[in-house]
């Protein structure tokens, strides 16, 4: 991080604490797939890697698990966190429950400046559908869903979304991708038509079709969940089943009509 902070005068180029900056930067590894669950985030190495003092690392240790994107283990250290089954279906059902509320919310409440910063990312994944930079297009993901939470103006909301959405284990499955160069592409493919599909609802102000179209996101996401963390189908939807009443329809059929056809 030497030359990403101090100028050839040795003046600070950000104006950000140095613990923000080692805090964004171990975060962006983190939900781009660059740390395996698991995987010990050494403060003193971090602290030789960036060229910084142990103490900005340390900060920043202490805000990634205070945010749930790290694990303090008790005369250990941190570590990315190795989630089970259980705790990976308690997030899906939460997020699945928060996403649909918060694009409804965002679609009444979306300025015409933050439709178009949207549309602005989702040309910026475009690019990267047929490339190998999974952790960029991982990164601009999560720009785009914070961009959705950021236009319901609801502060609490954005705090709320912050906590879930860090013990999802997003990052996992984007690193599962990474070795799956053949399945790589059309899944890319797909993950960005349906986000496509869900800022025009959206932006559109359209809240019954924005709330459908992240709950048909949501589902390609538990089938993923299913099929690479081996997380149980039945475990997935039995935790859906009790939260069914409060979600939207999806693709015209109510989700607890689903679920119950699974039976």
């Amino acid at each position: 991080m030497g030359s990403d902070v101090l100028n050839g005068d040795g003046g600070i180029l950000e104006k950000k604490p140095l613990k923000s900056e080692v805090f964004e930067l171990l975060h962006r590894r983190i939900v781009g797939g660059q740390y395996a669950p698991g995987e010990w985030l050494r403060q003193e190495e971090i602290a030789k890697e960036l060229g910084v003092s142990p103490t900005p690392v340390r900060e920043a240790l202490d805000q990634l698990v205070a945010d749930g994107l790290a694990e303090g283990i008790p005369y250990r250290g941190v570590r990315v966190p190795k989630l089970t089954a259980e705790e990976m279906a308690d997030a899906y059902v939460l997020r699945l429950l928060l996403e649909a509320m918060i694009v409804r919310v965002a679609a009444y409440n979306m300025s015409q400046q933050q439709a178009e910063a949207l549309l602005a990312i989702l040309g910026r994944m475009e690019r990267l559908v047929d490339s190998d930079d999974v952790s960029a297009y991982q990164h601009l993901n999560r720009q785009l869903h914070v961009g959705i939470v950021a236009a319901t103006r609801n502060q609490l909301l954005r705090r709320l979304y912050g906590l879930v959405i860090n013990r999802f284990p997003d990052w996992m499955l984007y690193g599962d991708l990474l070795e799956q160069p053949d399945l790589r592409p059309p899944k890319l493919e797909q993950d960005f038509e349906n986000h496509k599909a869900l800022v025009e609802a959206v932006a559109s102000g359209d809240a019954d079709r924005a709330a459908r179209e992240m709950m048909a996101h949501m589902h390609s996401v538990r089938d993923e969940l299913v099929a690479w963390r081996d997380v149980p189908r039945d475990l997935l939807d039995e935790k859906e089943r009790e939260i069914r009443a409060l979600l939207p329809a999806e693709g015209g059929e109510g989700v607890s009509n689903e679920l119950s056809s699974e039976n």
